[in-house]
């Protein structure tokens, strides 16, 4: 009687987990191990479940992900921040990919700005709560130009074409692969920014602490996927190149143009909590989040175990 228990006590349990890991996969260059992963059947051969959910922006994917409409997101280390001050129910569990250049600035040809310097008395459009809105605000500081002198205009970025097609906005802050669609779509009467490499992005796999907690198995398999993917990108840029044009909908010379600016590889280092510590200072003080709110320690809502175990030599935080 009590083998016949045991074993419905494990029939429930593969069933209750039966269900496929949703995964919030933003529509980025970022995301291509996550895209090589399902397609090579790198999940699929460590025995791991995995829903793509489809989403514009990382910010998108983190909140689809609090709401319970995912159990795992995708995206850069800005939406943990801003929501990290007012809940802990989420931890990052691995970057797998960075790049120094992933937002860019892209201007309409006829406003003639050809230098960051002559974004003053321009008006701007950002996607608020994003890298895009973060970009932004430390090209205008370290080339000393006065908020006051701007004109800033919050967009979607699926509508950022469009805005700047219009003159709705001079300038755009924004990530790839929109701002290569924008310029795919309207040529020459845009151009790109020169602005300096002050901000290297991660991009990392968030996870709510229930299914932590519930499915670290499953997890672990996910993360060893990721790794797989990482090492094929390396190995077989080629063959990754064409999937992201694929997936991406851009010619594979738009993607050849960007992608050494890209940086593949599992990793938790100290320095993305320097990174997020100087995000939620920039936070409090432009007052994007409130001033009575006290800054969070990062290190408690990383989880590092599961990076540890796949790639020991990955985890560098003290």
């Amino acid at each position: 009687m009590i083998r016949f228990v045991f074993l419905v006590g494990v029939f429930l349990s593969s069933v209750a987990y039966a269900a496929p890991l949703r995964i919030g996969v933003s529509d980025s260059l970022m995301s291509l191990p996550v895209y090589v992963a399902e397609s090579e059947g790198f999940f699929a051969k460590r025995g791991v479940g995995v829903e793509i959910v489809n989403c514009l922006g990382g910010m998108r994917c983190f909140q689809n992900m609090l709401d319970g409409k995912t159990e795992l997101s995708t995206a850069t280390e800005l939406p943990m921040v801003f929501n990290s001050f007012t809940r802990s129910d989420f931890v990052l569990l691995t970057t797998f990919a960075s790049a120094s250049n992933h937002v860019k600035v892209l201007a309409r040809s006829s406003e003639r700005i050809d230098a960051p310097h002559k974004l003053s008395n321009k008006t701007l459009g950002y996607v608020k709560g994003s890298s895009s809105q973060y970009v932004l605000d430390l090209v205008l500081v370290y080339n000393g130009i006065d908020p006051g002198n701007v004109k800033l205009k919050e967009l979607k970025p699926e509508n950022a074409l469009t805005a700047l097609a219009n003159k709705e906005v001079d300038a755009v802050s924004l990530w790839e692969p929109f701002v290569s669609r924008i310029q795919q779509e309207l040529g020459s009467d845009v151009q790109l920014v020169p602005i300096p490499k002050l901000y290297t992005e991660s991009f990392n796999l968030f996870a709510m602490q229930s299914v932590v907690k519930n499915r670290p198995q499953e997890l672990e398999r996910l993360i060893l996927a990721l790794k797989d993917s990482t090492q094929f990108i390396q190995t077989h840029p080629d063959k990754a190149k064409a999937l992201a044009g694929k997936r991406l909908k851009l010619p594979i010379a738009m993607i050849d143009r960007v992608f050494d600016d890209y940086r593949f590889r599992l990793g938790l280092n100290r320095s993305l909590y320097r990174t997020m510590e100087g995000q939620a200072r920039w936070a409090i003080r432009e007052g994007h989040v409130s001033k009575a709110l006290l800054q969070p320690n990062y290190g408690n809502l990383t989880n590092p175990s599961f990076l540890k175990k796949v790639d020991p030599g990955a985890v560098s935080l003290q």
